[in-house]
Formats: structure tokens, C-alpha cells, sequence
């Protein structure tokens, strides 16, 4: 299917009322696609949004005007030092706001910064994407597809731009090897020729070598690269690193109040996930989230902690000393410091002023993406992946702050490669049936191979009679053994005589298994965007969305 895809619901009680939960599908087929609820929608929802948004608490609403000053404000500030801002002044409580990890994503995840951009278009509203770069960096490498032609099949190396493996934030991975990195593109390019001429990774890398010679970060320089190619394709949104968002004041009021009340945000916290496994049937306690922690007089609280000497996350500690005066905020580790009259109006400005290269505070996804829908923002636009864990968000958010929540939209695409058609999987599927049927009829039905037995006329023609006779006269049930015999000893003398036939049935199964596995690589919807030709991508969202 061509268009929006409808999720499906499972319905629950949380203990006051029934809950009901949406399960996205991913688009499987190029072309199609999902916006959930549809684009055309995007207005309205923002209206209803922005009705949700002023009725939330009054610690959040005092929050509400200052934080997104500051966010225009900051994204302005960071987008300029790289592209030029367009984006319309628009008042502050106008944001549509969307979000990724800074990496060489699939054409389904950046399908969403095409998206950000017409919804803010269509309802005159600015656009920020947040990169999330307190997540784990992964590996710096992608898989490439390439074609055999020697052997006939779709194989994939491995091509990196950097020889670190990752292991900790965007924020704190450093290029390691510059003349990689600056070759990354030609490196692709020659990988991928076989299939692509001309992927995109070219025009995107031009931007990615100027980004690097700024910040010297990985996560950084891939986000300005892609940011800065969409300016070129006429997309008019701001960005913003989340470690920018998590360094401002606002950010820090918004995490005392959590802090403050960090008891009580456990049982909300711990409640929501249980109640989102039983629903789900997930017996794993590590699904979606694990619960928070509790040790003695020490809550693991919903951030992170890190630093630039020792760049690994650890998990944020507090305890309350002091009947509540003091905070204690540590990793358990080497890290703690202390936060006075923690109850008092300037334990916020404490907090933020805790804030430094060795003390780097981050919220965690569902956290991040709750300051994100109730604070920042009027409408926020998830994948598949952060649709289905922010549900779980949503369920926190309401049993805390007891406010309804925003409501989000959910999309993603399918765009496979140039040259799919070659490698159609329904074909494939069409081929395996029919092979796997001749090879029955080999053991059970030679006779439909008459024309390339071995043998004779006459003998062909005594076993044709023979089981034409025994079809001809089934017996009952429970006297059939004589009768099974006689028809399977036909059955072996025609499928022996068919030896030729049988190895090239077995032949072309195996040539037919190759070109599965071809398929299945050739066609895969995750293969990164970097790969494609840039019209060729750009064409197939601006369809998507016209839709």
C-alpha cells in the first residue's frame, strides 16, 4: 500500500480506565509510507496541541514562554555558525519539533526531517530538529552493497569513516583518523558504483569535511553535513544538539522539579513500565526501559552523567540529607556534588550552575522527548521506534505531572535502492512455491514429466496403467497398506527415472535461494541515505508527501 498505514490498538486498564496502545508498523515496499495521524491533520493537531499544552501545571506552564525563547534562541545561535537561517521568526509558542541521533541513518529515518519541514510550511510554524547526541555512539562504519558480476550476486563490505568503535555519547566522539574520514566519500562511492553512480554521500560529504575542520566531533560533523545538505534542497528548519538544550536554565528547572519529587517519580516511573510489559506480554525487565533503581537511601534518577576525561555514561544517583535541604547528585563513582536548600527558589540556579566539561548532565530518551512534547513544543515527530517507547512516556507524564499529553505524530518510508525492480521478493516467493511443487511432483507425480523420463515407451506406459488402475480403486480406510505399497513402488520407479530433472529442479532452488539472499540484501530499507542518488530521494518524499 501506497499511503498512510494504520497501526493497530490493544486496549488495557492502568488501574483508571482503559489504556489503549498503538503498534506501528514499519512500510515494507518502496514508495509506501506512514504518517500517523496524516499530514493533512498537522494543524488541527497543533491546535488541539496547543489547548492540551496551556491547561498543563503551573510548574510547567511558568516554564513554558522562557524555554522556548531559549530554544529559538540557541538553535539560531548554532545553525548560523554553519548555514545560513532562514526560518521565520515565529512567536514561541509556535515549535514544531522533531528528533535523531546524529549517525548515517536509512532514507526512512531522514524522511522525517522532509516531513518537519512541510508541517512547519503548512502551518506556519519554526521547525527544530533535536539531535540527540547523549546517545551511544555506534559503529563508524556503514555496509555497502555491491554487485559480483564474476559470481553473479549482491554481496556488502564494510566501509568506515573513522577507526573508533564508539561506546560512548555522540557528544564525546572524537575523529580519531582524518584521512578516513576525508576520503569516506570516495571510498563509498567506488563500493557502491556497481549499483549507485552517483550516491549522495558526495554532495554530503563536502559539507562533512568543513563541519569536522570546526568541531572535530563525529556526531557533530554528521549532523551539520546532513543539516546543511537539506538547506541545499530548500528545507527551512533549525537544530539544536541536545547537550545545547541540556546546559540551559530552563532545562535545569524543569529536572529539579523531577529531582525534588525523585520518590514519587520512581513509583510513576516503575508503575508505567510494568503496566507497559503486562500489556505488551514483554517479560524482560530491560524492555523498553529498565525500572529505576533504588539502593538504600540512593534513586538512580532518569539521566545521565558524563565527562570529557572520563566519557562513558554512568547513571545519575540522588539521596535527599537534611530533611530535603540537601541533594546529593553523584554516579556512585567519582563524581558527586551537592545541592543546598534544595527546596528553596534558587535550587534550580544550582543546578545549572553544576554544569561543566567533567559534570555533563543529559536526560534520558524518555525524558528527554517529555521536556520535548510538554515544554518545548506543540507537535513532536517520531520514528516508528521513539512512537512506540513514547507511549510509555506518555503513560509517566500523565501519572506525575497528572496532565494529559501532547499528542505526537509517527512516520517513516520505505525507499529501497535504484534497481529493486530487478529483485522482486513476490516474484522470488512465486518461484519457490512453483519449484518446491515440481519437486513433489517429482517424487509423487512423474508422470507429469513423461516427455524427460529414461524410460521406455513400454514401461512408461505399463506404470501409467498400473496407477491409473490404483487411483481407480481406492480402498477403505484401514486396508490401504497393500494398496500404499503398490502405488509408492510406482511412485519411486517414475521419480529414479527422473534423476536429471530432479538435480536441475535442485539446481535452479539454490540459484533461486542466492537470489533471495540477494534480494534480501539489495532490498533492505536500511541501507544508510548516504547511499542514494540525492533526486532520486528527493523525488520519492516529495511524493510521499503530496500524498
Amino acid at each position: 500500500m501506497v499511503g498512510p498505514q494504520a497501526g493497530t490498538h490493544s486496549q488495557q486498564s492502568d488501574g483508571s480506565g482503559q489504556h489503549a496502545f498503538t503498534q506501528y508498523r514499519a512500510p515494507r515496499q518502496h514508495g509506501e509510507f506512514l504518517i500517523s495521524p496524516a499530514l493533512s491533520q498537522a494543524t488541527e493537531l497543533l491546535d488541539q496541541n496547543r489547548v492540551t499544552g496551556n491547561a498543563v501545571p503551573s510548574p510547567l506552564a511558568e516554564l513554558r514562554t522562557p524555554a522556548r525563547e531559549s530554544l529559538l534562541r540557541d538553535a539560531r545561535r548554532y545553525t548560523s555558525a554553519y548555514r545560513d537561517v532562514d526560518a521565520p521568526q515565529a512567536s514561541g509558542d509556535s515549535i514544531v519539533m522533531a528528533g535523531h541521533q546524529p549517525t548515517l541513518f536509512h532514507p526512512g529515518v531522514w524522511f522525517k526531517n522532509f516531513a518537519l519541514d512541510s508541517v512547519a510550511k503548512q502551518s506556519g510554524t519554526t521547525a527544530v530538529n533535536l539531535v540527540v547526541d547523549s546517545d551511544v555512539a555506534q559503529s563508524s562504519a556503514i555496509r555497502v552493497p555491491q554487485f559480483d558480476s564474476q559470481n553473479q550476486q549482491v554481496v556488502a563490505t564494510s566501509v568506515a569513516y573513522d577507526d573508533s568503535g564508539g561506546g560512548v555519547p555522540y557528544e564525546q566522539s572524537q575523529i580519531t583518523d582524518r584521512e578516513l574520514f576525508d576520503h569516506f566519500d570516495s571510498n563509498v562511492a567506488r563500493e557502491v558504483r556497481s549499483i549507485v553512480g552517483n550516491p549522495l554521500v558526495t554532495q554530503l560529504w563536502n559539507h562533512a569535511r568543513e563541519a569536522i575542520n570546526r568541531c572535530g566531533f563525529a556526531g557533530c560533523a554528521l549532523a551539520q553535513a546532513r543539516h546543511h545538505l537539506e538547506a541545499d534542497l530548500g528545507l527551512n528548519t533549525l537544530e539544536i544538539p541536545q547537550s545545547v538544550v541540556c546546559r540551559s536554565e530552563a532545562f535545569s528547572q524543569f529536572a529539579m522539579h523531577l529531582l525534588r519529587d525523585l520518590p514519587r517519580f520512581h513509583e510513576c516511573y516503575n508503575g508505567a513500565a510494568d503496566f507497559y510489559r503486562d500489556a505488551h506480554g514483554i517479560r524482560s525487565n530491560a524492555h523498553p526501559v529498565p525500572n529505576l533503581a533504588r539502593e538504600d537511601d540512593w534513586y538512580e534518577a532518569p539521566f545521565w552523567v558524563y565527562g570529557n576525561q572520563s566519557p562513558k555514561r554512568h547513571a545519575v544517583w540522588v539521596r535527599a540529607t537534611d530533611g530535603g535541604n540537601v541533594l546529593e547528585i553523584s554516579d556512585r563513582q567519582s563524581r558527586l556534588r551537592r545541592i543546598e536548600n534544595a527546596q528553596g527558589d534558587g535550587a534550580y540556579e544550582a543546578l545549572h550552575a553544576l554544569n561543566s566539561p567533567e559534570f555533563k548532565v543529559r536526560s534520558r530518551a524518555l525524558v528527554t522527548t517529555m521536556y520535548a512534547r510538554l515544554i518545548l513544543s506543540d507537535l513532536f515527530l517520531h520514528g516508528i521506534g521513539g512512537g512506540k517507547y513514547d507511549q510509555l512516556g506518555d503513560l509517566i507524564s500523565q501519572r506525575f505531572w497528572n496532565t494529559p499529553t501532547p499528542q505526537m505524530m509517527v512516520m517513516s518510508a520505505t525507499v529501497l535502492l535504484p534497481g529493486h525492480d530487478d529483485f522482486s521478493t513476490a516474484q522470488i516467493d512465486r518461484q519457490r512455491i512453483d519449484l518446491d511443487r515440481s519437486l513433489r511432483d517429482v517424487e509423487f507425480h512423474g508422470e507429469r514429466f513423461r516427455d524427460e523420463t529414461t524410460l521406455s515407451d513400454d514401461e512408461l506406459q505399463r506404470l501409467l496403467e498400473t496407477k491409473r488402475q490404483l487411483l481407480a480403486s481406492i480402498p477403505p480406510h484401514g486396508q490401504r497398506k497393500r494398496w500404499h505399497d503398490e502405488i509408492t513402488s510406482v511412485n519411486d520407479a517414475m521419480a529414479k527415472s527422473l534423476g536429471s530433472v530432479r538435480e536441475r529442479l535442485i539446481s535452479d532452488r539454490s540459484r533461486l535461494q542466492q537470489r533471495a539472499k540477494d534480494a534480501a540484501l539489495y532490498c533492505s530499507r536500511e541501507h544508510s541515505f548516504c547511499l542514494y542518488p540525492l533526486d532520486y530521494l528527493r523525488d520519492a518524499y516529495q511524493a510521499m508527501l503530496q500524498v
